[in-house]
């Protein structure tokens, strides 16, 4: 939509004009110098096309003339209020407002990063020189036999059926909702089955013999590696959208670090030694 044109129409409205002429009314005398301009409210198509876009983001319609009035005249009464708090001072030492004032700042010194989209070229360099950050989790398959709770008399029980095991003897374990045998499951995928205690002590078996007992979040188990994949290299095509959040993230913060270092320049800083 043309809001700009929206304004043009709105301002011409002869209870617009007399909004306008009435702003006068409500401001009030300001201590400030005039030449900041602190005593002048001016109403204008831009400010009229900027309050009915906001209505109509909100409401997904345009406003009424009743409704637009009344939101001039709460735009008018925001910036009196406003402007007579900071010529009484009450932004003073006001922390909520410094802070407030600071993520604007900090708002608008990042807006160019995040709004910039970067090229393949930057991207291929982020993996490159990180590959292992974007690489898939190795896949592992193993099997298991689950011999319940962790207490000492399982534990007992767990080790003389791992005897067994090695000698190449079948054994059975505790009937539980739990695959016997896992064929190339990501860590992800193993955390969500048996705990992520059961899947970092994965990790450090190696493939081929039974091990155990390993503790999961369910209790005692028996497992042996058959095979652990090796994670194929990241490519471009199947990360862009997590190193794309990574390099916004880097030039947001770059982009920050810069503009308060610029700002920064122009102050005279001193810590006075507490005594």
């Amino acid at each position: 939509m043309d809001w700009n044109g929206i304004g043009r129409r709105l301002i011409k409205e002869p209870l617009v004009h007399f909004l306008i002429a009435g702003a006068a009314v409500f401001m009030v005398l300001s201590g400030r110098p005039p030449e900041l301009g602190e005593r002048r409210i001016v109403v204008d198509e831009v400010v009229v096309g900027a309050l009915a876009q906001r209505y109509y983001d909100s409401f997904h319609r345009m406003p009424s003339r009743d409704e637009l009035d009344g939101l001039i005249r709460d735009y008018v009464a925001d910036q009196v209020y406003y402007r007579e708090a900071l010529r009484l001072g009450l932004d003073q030492g006001d922390e909520v407002v410094v802070r407030r004032m600071r993520r604007k700042m900090e708002t608008m010194a990042v807006a160019e990063a995040e709004s910039a989209e970067p090229g393949d070229a930057e991207l291929q360099a982020l993996i490159d020189k990180d590959p292992a950050r974007y690489s898939e989790d190795p896949r592992t398959t193993f099997d298991q036999v689950y011999f319940g709770a962790d207490t000492p008399e399982n534990r007992l029980i767990a080790d003389a059926r791992l005897v067994q095991l090695r000698a190449g003897t079948a054994v059975s374990g505790v009937p539980a909702p739990l695959p016997a045998h896992v064929d190339q499951a990501a860590a992800d995928a193993i955390s969500g089955q048996f705990g992520d205690e059961f899947t970092l002590a994965l990790r450090g078996l190696p493939i081929g013999p039974w091990q155990g007992p390993v503790a999961s979040g369910l209790g005692l188990h028996l497992v042996r590696i058959t095979a652990r994949a090796a994670p194929s290299p990241p490519t471009l095509a199947k990360v862009r959208q997590r190193v794309t959040n990574d390099w916004r993230a880097a030039a947001t913060a770059k982009a920050q670090g810069k503009a308060y270092a610029d700002m920064l320049e122009g102050y005279d800083v001193v810590i006075v030694p507490v005594k």
